[in-house]
């Protein structure tokens, strides 16, 4: 059996997908996110220590001790295939039948989804940010259904937007009542949005993070500034550096 805990980077980056044919665990996962510098988690030690760096404002506005990056996380198409193989896995446990489209909420997760369509045998459904918003580029026909793939999940808003965007182009599409991701960081285990119903969140690993609104972040208030951690490369940078010794 393939042991992940103990690999390093160029052992996971050599590693073939096909070869685990079982359920990681979670923390399999995270180990994995750690190794390949997709995860970052707020040094409260540090900051006792007078180093209070920077802390994670997510795209719900709210901020965080805690941020996964799928971007580090999936550039390596042999990882994503393993993280689109351990949603299949529990996708199937599901025990209902295929879906005839996968869309992947972008940009995080667009290559995921292509790896789930191409997996369970479905068709991709393309969908890109323009202009800040999810657009439905696939036409899907009325009663198909479709099953929706993400990264990572906080709060569902990113999923919440798509399920909006598909609906608006498709009224009747039958919309799986699942969302499967990678790492669910929220805490979520359902999704309610009116007039669409409840989708139930169905992920490899749960890994919760704390985050608060604005006004009523503990580090705002112990001097930590706030930054989106992928907006840039140099965001990433200064977030995961903010409380080493000597910043690089």
């Amino acid at each position: 059996m393939v042991q992940i805990i103990g690999m390093t980077k160029e052992d996971l980056f050599n590693l073939d997908p096909t070869s685990i044919h079982r359920l990681l665990s979670e923390e399999e996962i995270v180990y994995v996110a750690a190794t390949l510098g997709s995860y970052w988690q707020y040094d409260y030690e540090a900051a006792r220590k007078g180093k209070v760096g920077l802390h994670a404002e997510l795209k719900s506005l709210r901020h965080s001790d805690g941020f996964f990056i799928s971007r580090i996380l999936l550039q390596c198409p042999n990882i994503r295939k393993m993280m689109a193989y351990q949603l299949v896995f529990r996708f199937n446990e599901l025990g209902i039948p295929t879906s005839v489209w996968v869309a992947g909420i972008p940009d995080g997760a667009t290559e995921l989804g292509q790896d789930v369509a191409k997996i369970i045998g479905a068709k991709n459904a393309e969908t890109q940010k323009k202009d800040g918003r999810i657009v439905l580029l696939s036409s899907i026909g009325p009663d198909e259904t479709l099953l929706l793939v993400e990264d990572f999940c906080t709060l569902g808003t990113g999923f919440i937007e798509a399920v909006q965007e598909i609906i608006s182009k498709q009224p009747k599409a039958n919309i799986l009542p699942y969302e499967l991701v990678i790492i669910n960081r929220g805490g979520l285990e359902r999704i309610i949005l009116g007039g669409a119903g409840m989708f139930r969140i169905i992920s490899a690993a749960n890994h919760q993070v704390s985050s608060w609104k604005p006004e009523e972040c503990p580090l705002c208030k112990m001097g930590s500034v706030p930054i989106k951690p992928k907006a840039t490369d140099e965001n990433w940078r200064l977030i995961t550096t903010s409380q080493l010794a000597k910043t690089v």
